[in-house]
């Protein structure tokens, strides 16, 4: 039986010896005919033959291809070194592989997987070629979809939905490609701030806030060019990157932006007057790391918002460590509220129109070599943190509740305590509800407390919302003091408008009452306007007995400063009050 199946497996490798030839050579030679493009040419590129699929495919007869050059369908695809390349591939007699793009009569384009086999005479010399093909076109196509997909996709992933411009991710890719590959001398980063985008956004509607993004790109994007690249790179945050020799043309460009920026936008029915901050820094393209660009350009700009607004400002190492010193005061700040370093101390308020009344203002007191009181006049820098503001007023609340009814139980009489509300928690009106709460939750009558504001927190975007909670508080017992009045953040206006039970005179008046008429005269005509509107004035900053006596004169109602009585933990109020009464102040 093995012998069988031995044989029978000899016989099946034979049988192709049993084939003929020129039978054989026909099979091949229609088996390819059916499967792929033929085509014969001399050495000089004329065609010789061709077989059907190859007219079906390029649409000419067999009658116009043969005797033509095969140069008759190229596609213009191809440059001159591809070429020369086969062409010196096949007149050395070795076969060419690869892929080409041809024309056919019509004039559209096909692709054709190419196979180029020379026919060597018996003395080596190259007499034809031979051109097997096979159409690839569906294949070249799939691929030219899915690349045009992925330049697609890869532009949406660079580019930001709203402004159409770059986005942050492409900035980020190009700022570390400039860094590796440019060869300019220096680099030039700008960060940009839109001033009034989000007194727009809030007051006006995202709609009008995206329309002013849109706006602003579109002005930015005339900027961009090969050595100037613009992205939106955050919010109302826009980044300008640019490179050249000269450090001066860099200024030059951010001037024209400047001014470019400064223009007119209507939302709903209001004008707005928008501008910019720029902030940037310049160095040697050799000197520039990634990070250190965008933390210098990102101080220039905080210096160029602080200062006023709709301004450039270039990057100096005295914003770093400006930066360094505020970040070391806030961990100060937070340290002392963990390890009660900061406390609140009071400081009585007298009437001068009934002897015996007493109210206190809270104040933070701190453990400091300068300022003991621990307030925006003398920390911007803590409290324009919005979170650290909001931490150091719920402290203050949370301890006026505590030590208010301690007073109370200590049978000490006063009118009312009032508390300082930071103006970074007028981003919302969350911090007006948890007074009202923790009051309720102490067991404190609202109607012993008063809220100092300053008037600065009504120019905000959520000032109606603002003026709602504190209508709302006013109603419920809780007295309202417009603080820090004559310091520009107050207008006559705001005293029609505004639901207020006193206006609190700043302390620089005060200071300048026995230099300057001027002082004192206006001094007198806030008296008098607050007066004719039912209301009460409080001077802060007394330093002295002719203050106090030339207030009297004007009829001013309260009066408080360290003249009087310095501020004191609650622990101390009773001996205070009793050194005051001794002083017959009380």
């Amino acid at each position: 039986m093995m012998e069988k199946h031995e044989d029978a497996g000899r016989n099946t490798l034979s049988y192709g010896n049993h084939w003929p030839q020129s039978s054989r050579d026909d099979f091949v030679l229609h088996a390819l005919d059916c499967s792929a493009i033929v085509a014969v040419t001399d050495t000089k590129g004329r065609i010789l033959s061709v077989n059907s699929r190859f007219e079906e495919i390029s649409g000419y007869s067999r009658h116009e291809l043969i005797g033509n050059d095969h140069r008759m369908l190229r596609s213009g695809q191809h440059d001159r070194k591809f070429f020369r390349n086969m062409y010196r591939t096949i007149a050395s007699g070795h076969v060419w592989h690869g892929e080409i793009c041809n024309r056919r009569r019509d004039g559209s384009f096909y692709w054709v997987d190419t196979t180029i086999v020379p026919h060597v005479s018996e003395n080596g010399k190259v007499t034809s070629y031979v051109a097997i093909r096979f159409d690839i076109s569906s294949r070249k196509q799939a691929e030219h979809h899915l690349k045009s997909s992925r330049q697609k996709l890869q532009k949406a992933v660079n580019t930001d939905f709203l402004t159409k411009i770059s986005n942050r991710l492409h900035f980020s890719h190009t700022l570390r490609r400039v860094l590796r590959t440019s060869t300019a001398s220096h680099i030039c980063l700008a960060l940009l701030d839109v001033d009034t985008f989000k007194t727009i956004n809030d007051t006006s509607g995202h709609d009008s806030g995206d329309r002013l993004l849109r706006k602003v790109a579109e002005k930015l994007q005339s900027f961009q060019s090969e050595h100037c690249f613009i992205a939106r790179i955050g919010g109302d945050e826009f980044a300008i990157l640019m490179t050249g020799s000269m450090p001066s043309a860099f200024e030059a460009i951010l001037e024209d932006i400047l001014a470019r920026m400064r223009f007119s936008f209507r939302s709903r029915t209001i004008n707005h007057a928008c501008t910019v901050s720029i902030g940037h820094v310049c160095v040697p393209l050799a000197d520039a790391r990634e990070k250190s660009l965008l933390k210098c350009a990102d101080l220039a700009l905080y210096a160029a918002k602080t200062s006023g607004k709709n301004r450039i400002r270039g990057y100096h190492p005295v914003m770093e460590e400006k930066q360094d010193l505020a970040a070391r005061l806030r961990r100060r700040v937070q340290t002392g509220l963990r390890n009660q370093s900061i406390s609140v101390f009071y400081q009585p308020i007298f009437s001068l129109n009934m002897p015996g009344r007493i109210s206190f203002e809270a104040l933070l007191h701190w453990d400091h070599p300068q300022h003991k009181v621990l307030s925006p006049q003398y920390f911007p820098e803590i409290f324009g943190d919005p979170r650290l503001a909001l931490a150091l007023n719920t402290f203050v609340t949370h301890q006026v509740m505590k030590d208010m009814r301690r007073l109370h139980e200590q049978n000490i009489s006063f009118e009312r305590i009032a508390i300082n509300v930071m103006s970074s928690d007028h981003e919302g009106t969350e911090v007006f509800r948890k007074i009202a709460s923790c009051a309720e939750e102490m067991g404190v009558p609202l109607d012993a407390l008063a809220l100092e504001v300053t008037e600065n927190i009504f120019a905000r975007p959520h000032h109606k919302q603002i003026e709602d909670e504190l209508d709302t508080l006013h109603r419920k017992g809780v007295q309202i003091s417009l603080d820090d009045f004559g310091t520009g953040f107050a207008s006559l206006t705001h005293l029609k408008t505004i639901t207020f039970d006193y206006v609190k005179i700043n302390r620089a008046f005060v200071a300048g009452l026995e230099r300057h008429g001027t002082d004192a005269a206006i001094i007198r005509g806030v008296i008098d306007i607050v007066h004719s509107l039912g209301r009460k004035v409080v001077a802060e900053g007394i330093d002295n007995a002719t203050q106090v006596r030339a207030l009297l004169e004007m009829e001013c109602d309260f009066v408080q400063g360290d003249f009087l009585c310095e501020a004191v933990p609650v622990i101390d109020i009773p001996a205070a009050l009793e050194k005051i009464r001794c002083k017959a102040l009380l």
